[in-house]
């Protein structure tokens, strides 16, 4: 027994040291100080495309795909805001080009969606202008003015100012003329009939297919071609006529006349500005030049133009030559602006008539009536508007006059002399506030005589 406890004593002392002694380990990494993700974007950037987008947002006039991809990339963006951990580094990169796959692929069908389909139709955009412009003339050709001066519109927002060629310019002006617009008429052609008469015309190149066919020796059609000139020259004739009869004597200067000029020799409109060119001829160029100022605010691009063109050939001075050369440029310029800013009352005007005619089918005809309202000055009195105007009026005078014929039968179906009387008072209140307010609708004698009937049932009654 005591040797046994002598064999473990050693044992006990090993296990007593061991038990107090340090334990020794491989030592732990350092702890590694957190670090920042940087954004490869700057945060200023960021917040302005977050902040455009959230004002794009509050228009009404967004599509459904417009929406859904203005939301994608305001999540996109706000997502960029939130830099992660060292981390989650890997995780926030994978997730942000999820994001910007999914934002890339729904703006490109939604830019696709919107553009012409390609084909061999459609493949360019010179293809789509003149399948416009094709459209333009045929909607001219089968007199539907309003759908030329739409059209005209829709391709100069589409291709800008250039896209109103001088022959799509000549169909606008004279649509606009067709629907009442003569005022925007006369600005738009004037400007068209400056760039029309510096090209050769029609009469030009009937003359010289006459003459190329003689060359060749094929007398029949340049017999054809000589024959169409000559009636395009009876035409210019008739024309020419029509109007020296419509202006009478021409002043050819302060006090002469054409006195007994048959009308088809009359001289042109330009005699008009003799007398005026050569009171021009002695100002001074500083005067001269506040007279074309003058004529350029009252929007007198043409006569402006004209006197310019007339005093240039009467000078030799390089100084005065450059001056007008400028003051012609100007009256351009101010004459351009002038188209570009009645183009843009003449696209909204048209907008509003869309919408007056959606509120019309949609038997709202006091909401077409307030949008036509704003419609204002002489655009006013246009043929599309009064047409669109008088729907609406018709359509209120109907549903009124229906209400009021319910009130007369409802009349007419009872016993009781008051509720009678009442019915048909209320009837007679309804007819008579059509005829205060639309006096000048053909369907105002009806009325009278709705009225005039009432009127009647009320005096039976005592």
């Amino acid at each position: 027994m005591r040797r046994t406890c002598m064999a473990l004593i050693p044992i006990a002392i090993l296990f007593m040291f061991s038990s107090c002694a340090p334990i020794w380990q491989q030592p732990g990494p350092a702890p590694s100080l957190e670090k920042r993700v940087m954004s490869p974007v700057d945060h200023t950037l960021i917040e302005e495309r977050i902040n455009r987008i959230k004002q794009a947002l509050e228009r009404r006039d967004l599509t459904a795909s417009e929406r859904t991809v203005l939301y994608s990339l305001l999540e996109a963006y706000q997502a960029m805001e939130n830099l992660p951990g060292p981390s989650r580094e890997r995780e926030y990169y994978r997730d942000t080009i999820r994001r910007l796959f999914h934002v890339l692929s729904s703006s490109e069908d939604l830019y696709l969606s919107l553009r012409p389909q390609v084909g061999t139709k459609e493949g360019s955009a010179i293809s789509v202008f003149e399948r416009k412009t094709s459209e333009i003339l045929n909607s001219y050709l089968s007199g539907n003015y309003k759908s030329v001066i739409d059209q005209c519109i829709q391709l100069k927002e589409t291709f800008g100012p250039d896209a109103l060629t001088p022959e799509v310019g000549l169909l606008f002006a004279l649509s606009l003329a067709r629907q009442g617009m003569v005022k925007d008429a006369i600005a738009i052609g004037e400007q068209i009939a400056n760039r029309l008469q510096a090209r050769p015309d029609v009469v030009v190149l009937r003359a010289q297919l006459a003459r190329w066919n003689l060359q060749m020796g094929d007398r029949e059609a340049a017999i054809r071609n000589y024959e169409k000139l000559a009636d395009l020259l009876d035409e210019r004739q008739r024309l020419k006529t029509e109007i020296g009869l419509a202006l009478g004597p021409i002043p050819t200067g302060e006090t002469k006349e054409v006195a007994a000029s048959p009308p088809h020799v009359s001289q042109p409109p330009e005699a008009f500005t003799v007398g005026v060119t050569e009171a021009s001829a002695t100002l001074s160029l500083d005067e001269f030049l506040a007279k074309i100022k003058a004529l350029v605010d009252e929007k007198k691009f043409e006569h402006a133009r004209d006197l310019i063109k007339k005093r240039r050939h009467q000078t030799t001075s390089r100084e005065e030559l450059e001056r007008l050369s400028e003051a012609i440029k100007e009256v351009d310029k101010q004459e351009d602006l002038f188209l570009q800013e009645r183009i843009s009352v003449l696209s909204e005007q048209s907008q509003v008539l869309r919408q007056a005619e959606k509120l019309i089918e949609k038997e709202k005809y006091d909401q077409a009536l307030s949008k036509l309202d704003l419609i204002s000055g002489e655009l006013a009195h246009n043929m599309e508007v009064s047409r669109l105007k008088q729907a609406a009026i018709s359509g209120i005078i109907n549903r009124d006059r229906n209400r009021a014929a319910r009130l007369f039968l409802a009349a007419k179906q009872t016993t009781d002399p008051v509720k009678k009387e009442r019915y048909l008072r209320a009837c007679l209140e309804i007819l008579k506030a059509l005829v205060e307010e639309y006096p000048s609708s053909p369907l105002i004698s009806k009325i009278k005589d709705h009225i005039q009937k009432v009127t009647e049932e009320l005096e039976r009654l005592g």
